[in-house]
């Protein structure tokens, strides 16, 4: 039963995360261009950076064989 109730709570958590934090931002001043803005440049961030190991990982295990 615990675990059926920490499943739900943790589902109702990632559902209403987007809307939270749209309207956080929104209620600190931010608009929602620049958030989006914002959001585009980290993700861009994290895909550049996780292409980047996954080279480097894939090098690192060509110079072992």
């Amino acid at each position: 039963m615990k675990e059926e109730i920490f499943s739900a709570v943790g589902a109702a958590a990632a559902k209403s995360a987007p809307p939270v934090t749209v309207a956080g931002a929104l209620a600190a001043g931010i608009t929602l261009d620049r958030l989006v803005v914002v959001l585009t440049i980290i993700y861009l961030a994290a895909q550049i950076a996780y292409l980047c190991w996954r080279w480097l990982r894939e090098w690192r295990r060509k110079g072992r064989e």
